[in-house]
């Protein structure tokens, strides 16, 4: 005698044993115990989920010698006739075989004869979205007013596919997916009454990579039995099935973690010299990376389709990441999922991919970098607290360093711009060579200007460039106090020149976008001098090619007690501008 596959030897015999679609099972028994068959049925759903079984046992629950009864007995010659195939009184059609419009007109001519030995005429028409237009069209009428002793059940897996002429005459019953937990407890139950020897590990693996279809997962117990010789165990499924191994994902995550590009690199020379695939890979990384934020955002892993063991694993290895984090490496692994069909080398994809997140993890998001610029801005109007980049932290300001030819000053406290103020002779200078002081103001009152700004005394009302150079600090920090990242912008840059009332701003070369940022905000600066210095100043930026960014930068515009905003600076422009 030839061997029957399990998937048709265990095909359900009862409504009972179907599994996982409870709440179609219900209505169907109530229907036929109320005497309320419908003349035509829709079952849609994945592959492998019980459509045709369930059509199969509607006709059963008919013309069952015992009813129509919502249990059949199985025993009656109706019964085994059906489920050997050999019933005249149920006539399975393939929809994708004969899905012509001649077909369809021999099935209407026969629809008038009564059935032959059981109550009804059964119609069970698999894959009905194939049907061509013109079959469907044909159909209608039939469909819509058949003989009373005719039922139809149609099963497609692509409902989207029929025309909704014919979904509107029919009772649409939507099969699910059945529960990862669900399969594995199936085929825990049939390995006992076999056997066999079966774990966990294995067990799982079956149920998952059977993606819902109960019949896809007895297909391949039928295949890890034969190639074990009925034991069920995780080595001997992952080798057979070509499944990938968890730990190369943990191995992935353990690298970003530690920032070690080549420990994930080996990850992926390892899957490869195993035969793993490049595209079955990237979605069980997303997989992975999915579980590890389910695992960060409840506090644990509750998943079904995971064994204990595993759960356990996730909730642990998720606690060192952020939940920020892995948004944005599954926003990455997406992306590459995308064009890895469209690329002729996956493999440097992959790899890059990689690399991408282990540089990621120590990568700043705009929202923190925002954070951080707020709390700058903070401190710059505060005088202290806490520092910039370090939530939590209190320092002191670090004092200026000797020689630098002027005290330290500390940062605005108050919402106006610092104004311009006589050098105090009193302080000790270590400086050699100190830059030139503006005048003393002798009478800050009585210089008033007609537009509210204070001249600067013993300059005639125009400002000297070495006034401005001496001034720059305070102009920069005036600036931060209405707007901080435009003053953090025009610290990059330094007075280069001044001539008819114009001030000439020179950048060093990769500075161009400083510049332009500080030229879109001309008029906060240009307020800024005017208050600071008493006239009105045109300000002009360009961008000097022949500084580098290797160059010095003078102690008048570029001050050691800059320094944090100089970090601030440098990752707003690598996190940001790039």
């Amino acid at each position: 005698m030839s061997y029957t596959v399990m998937a048709r030897r265990l095909r359900p015999q009862h409504f009972q044993d179907v599994i996982a679609q409870d709440h179609i099972v219900q209505t169907l028994q109530n229907a036929i115990r109320l005497e309320r068959i419908a003349h035509a049925y829709l079952f849609s759903g994945p592959r492998g989920t019980g459509k045709t079984t369930v059509a199969r046992l509607l006709a059963k629950a008919l013309n069952c010698e015992e009813g129509p009864t919502p249990n059949p007995c199985g025993r009656c010659a109706s019964c085994k006739a059906i489920v050997d195939g050999k019933s005249l009184d149920v006539l399975e059609v393939d929809g994708a075989s004969n899905r012509g419009i001649d077909e369809i007109r021999q099935l209407r001519e026969e629809v008038g004869y009564a059935a032959s030995r059981g109550k009804r005429r059964v119609y069970i028409i698999d894959e009905v979205h194939m049907l061509t237009p013109e079959a469907f069209n044909a159909l209608l009428k039939t469909l819509e007013e058949p003989p009373p002793h005719v039922v139809f059940v149609f099963a497609t897996t692509e409902p989207h596919r029929v025309p909704e002429t014919i979904l509107s005459r029919c009772q649409r019953y939507n099969f699910r997916r059945i529960p990862t937990e669900k399969i594995v407890a199936q085929l825990r139950s049939i390995a006992a009454d076999q056997g066999w020897k079966a774990d966990e590990e294995g067990l799982y693996l079956i149920g998952r990579k059977s993606d819902g279809a109960m019949r896809d997962a007895l297909g391949m117990l039928d295949q890890v039995t034969s190639f074990s010789d009925g034991a069920i165990c995780g080595e001997g499924v992952r080798e057979l099935l070509g499944i990938i191994p968890r730990d190369l994902y943990f191995g992935v995550t353990q690298a970003i973690l530690d920032k070690d590009g080549a420990a994930a690199l080996s990850v992926v020379a390892r899957l490869l010299e195993e035969g793993g695939d490049v595209g079955e890979f990237t979605e069980g990384l997303l997989e992975h990376l999915r579980h590890l934020l389910v695992a960060r955002v409840k506090d644990g892993i509750s998943e079904d389709d995971l064994p204990e063991a595993d759960r356990a694993r996730y909730t642990e290895h998720a606690a060192h990441f952020d939940e920020d984090e892995l948004l944005r490496m599954l926003q990455v692994v997406s992306e590459v999922e995308l064009c890895l069909g469209r690329v002729s080398e996956p493999r440097f994809w992959l790899e890059l991919t990689v690399m991408k997140l282990v540089k990621m993890a120590s990568a700043v998001d705009l929202g923190a970098l925002l954070d951080r610029l707020e709390q700058m801005e903070g401190y710059l109007k505060g005088g202290g607290g806490t520092k910039p980049g370090h939530p939590g932290r209190s320092e002191p300001r670090p004092s200026e360093p000797a020689g630098s030819g002027r005290p330290p000053r500390p940062f605005p406290r108050s919402e106006s711009p610092p104004k311009a103020a006589a050098p105090d002779s009193s302080k000790p200078v270590s400086s050699p060579a100190p830059p030139p002081a503006p005048p003393a103001v002798e009478d800050a009152g009585a210089d008033e200007a007609t537009d509210g700004t204070q001249a600067l005394p013993e300059t005639g009302g125009e400002a000297t460039l070495a006034a401005i150079q001496e001034g720059w600090d305070d102009l920069v920090l005036a600036v931060r106090a209405q707007k901080i990242s435009v003053g953090t912008f025009l610290a990059e840059g330094w007075p280069k020149a001044l001539q008819d009332r114009q001030l000439q701003v020179a950048f060093k070369r990769n500075r161009e976008f400083h510049a332009n940022q500080v030229k879109r905000n001309r008029d906060t600066v240009e307020a800024a001098m005017a208050e600071l210095f008493g006239v009105r100043l045109r300000l002009v930026c360009e961008v000097d090619y022949e500084t580098g960014d290797d160059a010095g930068t003078t102690e008048a515009h570029r001050p050691e007690e800059d320094a944090r905003v100089q970090t601030a600076l440098r990752i707003f422009e690598g996190e940001i501008v790039r």
